[in-house]
């Protein structure tokens, strides 16, 4: 059985190695006293492809607004027109004709109009405001995960230490003769495992700094980012919510102008003419107002009703599903704070038992009351409960960060 255990150390001997000295990392996030939270925000949002989609929203807000600004519902053409007879008859009859076709607002149309032009104004700034929550949720995120490593690399290099203080002082009481050689092996296998703990922290040290520095491009975070419970109104200006209302609203718009619409626009028509029935007589000018009316489009204008009236009630269910998934997720959130404050207590309570009895081991194995196995075996339930009272304690303030992020709250 020794045997195996030594062929065990050999083979992870390398990997542990790499722990050793291992203060210094590839790479390092540093806490920057003067930097904000919003300096982080600012950063990620720079970099964010949904900038994008920002503007062309706001753009296609304004062309909405020119459009229903506009005098004419649709644009304006001008026509002109020749006729003469001298391919044919050549007697010097010459007409010149020309008109300005102006399609005209339906009643009801230009307000529709105008109403679809500041519901896409709106969309635009909510969704603005979404994107900003976005980019804040996921630094809330990235920030507890860089501390939740941070905290799991700390507890690894301390453990490191413990266990070797313990391996030192077994191999002085070995030399002593106060301990059978055995017990080496125990100790040095309990190190080599806190090494390659170490080498996980590590690793996931890193992996968390990388994201954070891939979204930011920042290689410092802020040195406080904890937050208070946020107790403002639930659903009102939550800007997931307040985009999907002004979807409703704008489709509706939509379709109250294809409600107040023809198939197509009619057309005011004002035109010239001049006439010229021979060489020898006078010029005839004249002008001339029509209207032209569209006929028979019901068909036409049924269906791009229908069709208006079909994407509205689907982004009715979608605001109906949002606004469920919403009250689900705030649901959650209040009730991680509530198991927070019950867990809590628990923890501390446990982890101050965990390091009364490692005390108590270690003076029962100083005086030769226990062996080394059954320190260990205790030494291992501390590391546990110590690991997870500090997780537990990270894990509440982010859940305080995840809370506030549900109701809308930006970063202090």
């Amino acid at each position: 059985m020794h045997k195996r255990v030594a062929i065990f150390i050999l083979m992870i001997w390398p990997l542990a190695v790499a722990a050793q000295g291992g203060e210094t990392l590839e790479f390092e996030i540093r806490v920057n006293e003067a930097l904000t939270t919003q300096d982080v925000v600012g950063a990620a949002l720079d970099n964010s492809p949904d900038q994008l989609v920002v503007g062309s929203k706001e753009q296609y807000a304004k062309a909405l607004s020119g459009q229903a600004s506009s005098l004419f519902a649709d644009t304006p053409e001008i026509s002109v027109r020749l006729q003469n007879d001298r391919l044919f008859s050549n007697q010097g009859l010459r007409e010149w004709e020309s008109s300005l076709d102006i399609p005209l607002w339906m009643p009801g149309q230009k307000s529709a109009s105008r109403q679809k032009a500041r519901m896409s104004d709106r969309e635009a700034r909510a969704y603005q405001n979404l994107a900003l929550l976005n980019v804040t949720g996921l630094v809330r995120e990235m920030l507890w995960e860089i501390k939740l490593a941070t905290a799991a690399l700390g507890r690894a290099r301390d453990n490191l230490q413990i266990s070797e203080d313990l391996g030192n002082d077994i191999s002085k009481k070995i030399e002593a003769g106060n301990l059978p050689r055995q017990n080496s092996i125990l100790a040095q296998k309990d190190i080599m495992t806190r090494k390659i703990e170490l080498i996980k922290a590590e690793a996931e040290y890193i992996h968390a700094g990388r994201e954070y520095e891939s979204i930011t491009g920042l290689t410092e975070m802020p040195a406080y980012f904890e937050e208070a419970v946020d107790h403002g109104a639930d659903m009102v200006n939550v800007p997931i919510l307040e985009l999907y209302r002004a979807k409703v609203d704008g489709l509706e718009a939509e379709y109250n102008i294809r409600r107040k619409s023809w198939g197509k626009a009619p057309t005011l028509s004002i035109g010239v003419k001049r006439e010229t029935a021979s060489f020898m007589d006078q010029n005839i000018d004249s002008v001339g107002v029509g209207l032209s009316v569209p006929l028979g489009a019901s068909a036409h204008v049924k269906s791009k009703r229908a069709e208006a009236a079909l994407a509205l009630a689907e982004m009715e269910r979608e605001q109906a599903l949002v606004n469920r998934e919403y009250k689900l997720s705030l649901h959650e959130a209040e009730h991680e704070l509530e198991v927070c404050e019950v867990q809590l207590p628990l923890s501390a309570s446990h982890f101050k038992m965990s390091q009364e009895n490692l005390r108590l081991a270690q003076k029962a194995f100083d005086m030769g009351e226990t062996d080394l196995f059954d320190l260990l075996k205790i030494q291992e339930q501390f590391f546990s409960s110590s690991a997870e009272n500090t997780q537990i304690i990270i894990e509440c303030k982010r859940a305080i960060a995840r809370h506030n992020q549900v109701k809308g709250v930006l970063l202090p």
